[in-house]
């Protein structure tokens, strides 16, 4: 089964989300999590982001969560983690707290083990894991969560959410989540990640490394001009023939 993860940093472009005390957006938070947190996960799953970049999806609030919920589905990700920061009028108001659609579920397993991983490692105010009809939750066809990392609304928290190393923390416990939550192992930080096989681009310990190797020998596949298998990227239609033409081929000739 091909594992797909579709990672949703919330908000973007014209809506930059809660703002702190000093200005920081929880858009720019939520994308700096998102994308590190694709880093980390980029050897053992496939994914998508719904944004890489300070964009809106849609040219108001509704059409937005339309397209975020429309490419997690068009995509058949396996799960939807949606990245945000927290916001309160009460700027006392602290912690972290992740949610799931309905109780019982993939979606509260894997939110629970997102919300210990960040409290086990930050240390921040444990809110828990609550059930909530966001569209985002609501209207995706896989297991849904929506974490809410701290409260940018407050200046301690707002001081945290800002700092990189900070967000580098909140990224590794959200992949290790996700990672636990499939019963991969994420690879250790430091660990340098090789390639002995054909493709530079497709480290020794990805999920798939074996399947490359196995189809490159065979005939089957073959890199770019740079030696490079771009192992996430989508195929044509004319792709697909040759791949099975030379699938056929190989079983063929061992006949």
């Amino acid at each position: 089964m091909l594992l797909k993860v579709m990672i949703d940093p919330g908000h973007g472009g014209r809506d930059p989300g809660a703002v702190g005390p000093t200005g920081l957006r929880e858009s720019d938070v939520a994308l700096a999590v998102a994308l590190e947190v694709a880093s980390l996960l980029k050897p053992i799953v496939d994914y998508k982001l719904t944004r890489d970049r300070d964009i809106a999806l849609g040219p108001d609030v509704n059409r937005d969560l339309q397209e975020r919920v429309r490419k997690a589905n068009e995509y058949d990700a396996s799960i939807f983690v949606s990245i945000h920061c927290n916001a309160a009028t009460n700027k006392s108001a602290k912690g972290t707290e992740t949610f799931c659609y309905q109780r019982g579920g993939k979606g509260e397993e894997l939110a629970k083990k997102i919300q210990n991983n960040i409290i086990k490692e930050l240390s921040l105010v444990d809110r828990g894991v609550k059930t909530a009809s966001f569209y985002v939750l609501r209207q995706t066809k896989m297991p849904a969560v929506l974490v809410e990392l701290a409260f940018i609304t407050n200046p301690e928290e707002e001081k945290l959410l800002r700092q990189k190393e900070v967000q580098q923390r909140f990224a590794r416990t959200i992949a290790e989540a996700v990672a636990s939550f499939f019963s991969l192992t994420l690879p250790k930080e430091g660990d340098h990640l090789s390639s002995t096989g054909p493709f530079s681009d497709v480290p020794d310990d990805r999920w798939s490394a074996k399947d490359i190797q196995e189809a490159f020998d065979r005939g089957i596949i073959k890199g770019d001009e740079q030696g490079k298998f771009n192992p996430q990227e989508a195929i044509t239609r004319e792709e697909t023939v040759a791949l099975i033409n030379r699938a056929i081929n190989y079983i063929m000739s061992k006949k």
